[in-house]
């Protein structure tokens, strides 16, 4: 099976800070991987080289086999790859459901099918099967060395 991301030896130096230092790692469909270290040891910076905001100093990217280090964001987007902030902010009179849906309109269909298409865009299927996921729990995963106080990920 062919990963869906692929991060190979993924580097990004400023001047002489090394902020990400070879990072290698795979998504398989269906997966979900989380990315743990303290303030500084270049989580953001690697999320930016993945996702175009910033080119890696070396390595690559490859998103279902396609490499794609150094595309651009929009292009990426054109791939079906886009990013989400850490600023989570839900609408506190709508339901769980209704908020998913609303989150997913952005990235459902034309403007067109935004405006004049049904008013859940097709998502409550979608937005039903996410309610019913069950919880996430936590899967042992071989630790990566991240160091604080150094601006270094190996």
């Amino acid at each position: 099976m062919t990963a869906v991301l692929e991060v190979s030896n993924v580097k990004k130096s400023f001047g002489g800070i090394r902020a990400v230092d070879g990072v290698s790692f795979d998504v398989q469909e269906g997966e979900i991987l989380g990315l743990i270290g303290p303030n500084g040891c270049g989580k953001s910076t690697l999320f930016n080289c993945i996702l175009g905001q910033l080119t890696p100093t070396g390595g690559e990217v490859k998103v279902d086999g396609k490499v794609v280090t150094g595309l651009r964001p929009s292009e990426l987007n054109r791939l079906g790859v886009s990013r989400t902030f850490q600023l989570l902010q839900v609408f506190p009179k709508l339901s769980v459901r209704e908020n998913l849906i609303l989150a997913g309109q952005e990235h459902q269909g034309s403007m067109m099918s935004r405006l004049f298409g049904p008013s859940d865009a097709g998502l409550s299927a979608a937005a039903d099967q996410m309610i019913g996921l069950p919880p996430v729990t936590p899967t042992m995963v071989p630790e990566t060395k991240l160091e604080s106080g150094s601006a270094s990920m190996t």
